[in-house]
């Protein structure tokens, strides 16, 4: 039997990780199942277990799947988005999460069985809880936004989460923008991890929390922010840990808080002006050997780690300790690849967790020089620690990884602030007149033997004594976000057309002393040549991935791209303040390095103008321009520089193998390779396909050479047991071939969702399928959809029917020719999907040309027109009328709030189930109506009511194409 209270969870927690809940985490589960809401503050101490919250979250929402199947409406999230400003941390808080949502996966009986099936009978479908994480716009990043009723943890950072709340969503098209705004506005629960660290997107949340509700209708869904911080802001209600478990000697949450990290204070008194940089990081490296020498009676070989105030900085103390310790040494930034962190950083980082460090034995020290990309939310165990000197705040972040678990080991560690920060109060470019107003406090409690005991417990009794405005002036500077004001919401929610001016989400996000958001970056080798719609063609075939991407800020990346030399800033999102300002001519050194910059593959630009960068925005960088010293931190002396076809397997679950001598030449099977990578630079011809034989050695050449790494030899091996039908090699658009293959490499990829809106057969998948069929499955995906998130019956109605009639303008003649290649071919079957068509864009434009149909035409918008033809089977409610509508107009993005203007010199009328109409809607027209039913729509349900209710359809459209795609034309 379920006990659905703070017994049942504090089983489900022992279940789950094998010891019981600490008091507070039994607490705060009691106070949730109990009925009352989440508090608005959770004020803990690092190592506290603060991401049990996650359990706890994910356990209250299965508690309440018995209200769904009495018709009531749930009060507890669906979505649970764990949100910090460091990029490292998400990866490790996607982690745990994931590791949750696999055991309830794999759960055979017991609670953990029990919490999998009534989150099932939640979302109706078969996967408890999905877990996923957001890095930005690429493939996959949308991978959490497929079923708005679905369970799901999603660990993201403030830029990525905070852009799409506000309509612009970083690196994703506009047509994205009100489903991502939809989906987190509405049933979800924002768990902003060390807030303190994000004042202004806490402000921001806290506005948009009450905005929700302006609406003359607002609609049924659970919206909640909670911070946590061990300093909350003041006027909030807060939640404390009031048991003694903190305060008892011997129970882990007392080792943890009553542990002594003493830390003595030092001077690099020849650290100082611009060329301070070498002086500080040589101090930094000879303390952070002299503490790894210590204490040798205990045995046991250190962990130590170095923290550093800059990206460049930490480089500098890098490259000092890797030339005497070797690969015993690992620098570890935010400006770091997916796949270069679990391939050579993953293994060393496994050895220095928390929950290893009691049994840990090194035999030799470990150091790992760190940003602060570590400061919060690392669930790593140092024994040794030497940091720059920074605020208060900063500093009882990073002392949290020293001795994080209380064990019983002498910890040891060193401040270090440079010599001309030691006394002037010079605003630092990271952290104002806070540092050294705190390492002026430091130095008072230090005393004759400058020496400051960092334990939290000890540190504590200090901060007592400080005065409010005393505390004030030992943190960093976090700034306010500016007043968030209704004519902003009105400004973002016009996505399409986007209206310009436009208010810039960064303020918002990060206020008004951080410079604008990140964006990602990827290096291709396959980029070569001067051809620069062959390289917008040659990324369409391998668009990036997560796993091969960096986050980088965006000044440092425009400052590049003209030669300036940029030094290496803050490790924090908005933590460039100079980010805004253009690059400097006067410094720059003429040089204009082209890149590609994409924004999905409906939006992909070569561009040399580092203006035409956006935040978010992705930027693959040819692999020949370099930028690995300057932009990235790789991992290794020697990375491979092109990871994306390794991306492609890992994130599309399909392979694909560029054969392009500069991408061969990276793989360890170069020699075997190089008779074929002679082949395709000198003799492929305009049919590669004649050139299977030679295809079939460069595939054993690889499988069999020695050194192939792991996921090309799979690649290799998945190819050669294909069938040739199934592979497809064609020409690569600067080089060589591309091999490409329709078999999954294995189980299907739930996690992938490559559905588009573009209106062209492209965007289409691969199998032929029925409009009418099409229709119908869409209308009940969509009201399923719509029952689970509980909207009333008239709106489930309504939002049924714009799935029943969302492409009813495809019964188009000119577009159901484009379908079947550019003529009918005597065919009268009409069809949503075709399995005739070339995936190639330029093929596609050819039979486009062929069928006659009108370049940018909008099949949404003859559908509108379609539907009213009939009014009479239109809704007979006017707000229901005008949803209908404004959902089939909406369906891939546009009309928010104008339609595109679509030229067709040679209009048609189309008919279809007793619909009729021109193909020339005119909806472009300021008279036509359709930017009045989108403010109507808006005034009534709010701005995120309306871009939730978009979501719901059109992601019953993308579920309801996948479920074709994968059946492969049988009943889906």
């Amino acid at each position: 039997m379920f006990e659905a209270n703070a017994q049942g969870f504090a089983s489900f927690f022992r279940e789950l990780w094998g010891y019981p809940p600490f008091a507070w985490q039994q607490a705060l589960a009691e106070r949730v199942l109990g009925g009352g809401h989440w508090p608005d503050a959770i004020a803990l101490p690092t190592a506290a277990g603060k991401t049990a919250c996650l359990d706890i979250a994910v356990f209250a929402l299965a508690a309440q799947a018995d209200r769904l199947e009495r018709g009531e409406l749930l009060t507890t999230p669906r979505r649970v988005f764990f949100a910090v400003d460091r990029r490292m941390i998400v990866d490790e808080a996607f982690e745990r999460a994931r590791e949750l949502a696999r055991r309830l996966l794999d759960a055979e009986g017991g609670i953990l069985k029990e919490v999998a099936d009534r989150l099932r009978r939640v979302s109706g479908g078969s996967i408890p809880l999905a877990c996923h994480q957001l890095r930005g716009g690429m493939f996959r990043s949308d991978a959490w936004a497929r079923d708005p009723a679905q369970p799901a943890i999603v660990a993201t950072t403030v830029d990525q989460l905070g852009s799409r709340l506000l309509f612009r969503a970083y690196g994703r098209s506009f047509k994205a923008w009100p489903i991502q705004a939809g989906l987190v506005g509405n049933d979800s629960l924002i768990l902003l991890d060390e807030a303190h660290c994000a004042q202004p997107f806490m402000e921001t949340l806290r506005a948009v929390a009450r905005y929700r509700h302006w609406a003359e209708l607002p609609l049924p869904s659970p919206f909640h922010l909670t911070v946590m911080s061990a300093t909350p802001p003041d006027g909030l209600e807060v939640f404390e840990d009031a048991s003694e478990e903190p305060h008892t000697p011997g129970h882990p949450l007392g080792d943890r808080q009553l542990a002594a990290k003493p830390a003595t204070l030092i001077v690099a008194d020849k650290a100082k002006g611009a060329r301070g940089g070498e002086a500080l990081a040589k101090v930094l490296a000879e303390q952070a050997e002299m503490l790894a020498g210590e204490d040798p009676e205990s045995g046991r070989a250190p962990a130590l780690v170095v923290f550093c105030n800059r990206v460049d900085t930490a480089r500098k103390v890098w490259d000092r300790l890797v030339q005497r310790h070797g690969d015993r040494v690992t620098l570890l930034t935010g400006r770091m690849r997916p796949i270069d962190k679990d391939d050579t950083v993953q293994d060393r980082l496994d050895a220095l967790s928390a929950g290893k460090s009691t049994e840990r034995r090194l035999k030799q020290p470990l150091f790992v020089v760190a940003t602060q990309t570590l400061e919060v939310g690392a669930n790593l165990d140092f024994d040794r620690l030497v940091t720059e000197a920074a605020p208060l705040d900063a500093l009882r972040q990073r002392f949290g990884r020293l001795n994080r678990m209380g064990r019983p080991v002498a910890a040891r560690a060193v401040v270090v602030v440079r010599g001309d920060q030691a006394q002037n109060s010079e605003d630092d470019p990271v952290y104002g007149q806070a540092l050294a107003a705190t390492w002026g406090q430091l130095s008072a409690w230090g005393g004759e033997q400058q020496t400051v005991d960092f334990g939290i417990a000890a540190l504590n009794e200090r901060l007592q004594d400080l005065s409010t405005e005393e505390w004030t002036k030992l943190n960093a500077p976090s700034g306010h976000a500016p007043v968030l004001l209704p004519a902003h919401l009105d400004a973002w929610v016009q996505t399409a057309p986007e209206p310009w001016p436009t208010p810039d989400v960064a303020l918002f996000l990060h206020g008004p002393r951080s410079g604008p958001a990140d964006v990602q970056v990827c290096w291709r080798a396959d980029l070569t040549g001067d051809d620069a719609k062959g390289w917008e063609a040659a990324v369409a075939i391998c668009p990036p991935s997560s796993p091969e991407t960096l986050t980088v800020p965006i000044g440092q990346l425009r400052r590049w791209l003209t030669g300036e030399d940029a030094p290496g800033g803050a490790d924090v999102e908005g933590g460039d303040p100079d980010a805004e300002a253009p690059p400097n001519t006067e410094r720059a050194k003429g040089i204009a390095r082209r890149v590609v910059r994409w924004r999905g593959a409906d939006d992909v630009e070569t561009v040399a103008d580092p203006a035409k960068i956006r935040p978010g925005d992705v930027v693959i960088v040819p692999k020949h321009l370099g930028g690995f010293e300057e932009l990235a931190t790789l991992g290794s002396p020697n990375p491979v520089a092109d990871w994306g076809d390794r991306a492609f397997a890992a994130t599309r679950d399909k392979a694909i193998l560029r054969l392009h001598p500069e991408v061969m030449a990276q793989w360890a099977a170069t020699e075997a390779l190089r008779p074929f990578s002679r082949l395709t630079q000198e003799e492929f011809d305009a049919d590669p396909q004649t050139h299977q034989d030679d295809l079939q050695g460069i595939l054993a050449a690889i499988a069999t050479a020695e050194g192939t790494p792991k996921w090309l030899r799979q690649a290799a091996d998945h190819f050669s047991a294909m069938r040739q039908l199934d592979r497809l090699l064609v020409l690569h658009p600067t080089q060589g071939w591309v091999l490409l293959g329709r078999a999954p490499l294995g189980q299907y990829a739930v996690a992938c969702s490559d559905f588009g809106d573009e209106d062209d057969p492209t965007a289409s998948g691969t199998v032929r399928r029925g409009l009418e069929v099409h229709l119908t499955g869409v209308g009940e995906y969509a009201a399923r959809f719509a029952q689970r998130c509980g909207l009333p019956t008239i709106m489930v109605e309504t939002v049924e029917q714009a799935g029943r009639r969302h492409d009813l303008g495809k019964a188009d003649p000119r577009f159901q020719a484009w379908l079947k290649g550019g003529a009918s071919w005597g065919d009268a079957t009409l069809l949503a999907k075709s399995d005739r068509m070339s995936r190639s864009l330029r093929e596609s434009e050819a039979s486009r040309e062929r069928a006659g149909y009108p370049k940018g035409g909008r099949h949404e918008l003859l559908s509108v027109r379609l539907l009213e033809s009939r009014p009479e089977r239109l809704p007979a409610d006017a707000a229901q009328r005008d949803l209908l509508l404004h959902l089939v107009a909406s369906h891939h993005g546009y009309c928010r709030p104008f339609a595109p203007v679509v030229r067709d010199g040679h209009p048609q009328t189309v008919e279809y189930d007793g619909f009729e109409a021109s193909s020339a809607t005119e909806m472009e027209r300021l008279d036509s109506g359709v930017a009045e039913r989108f403010w109507r729509l808006t005034r009534l349900y709010g701005w995120w009511g309306l871009a939730w209710l978009e979501a719901i359809t059109r992601l019953a459209d993308h579920r309801r194409s996948e479920a074709e795609e994968r059946n492969q034309g049988g009943k889906a």
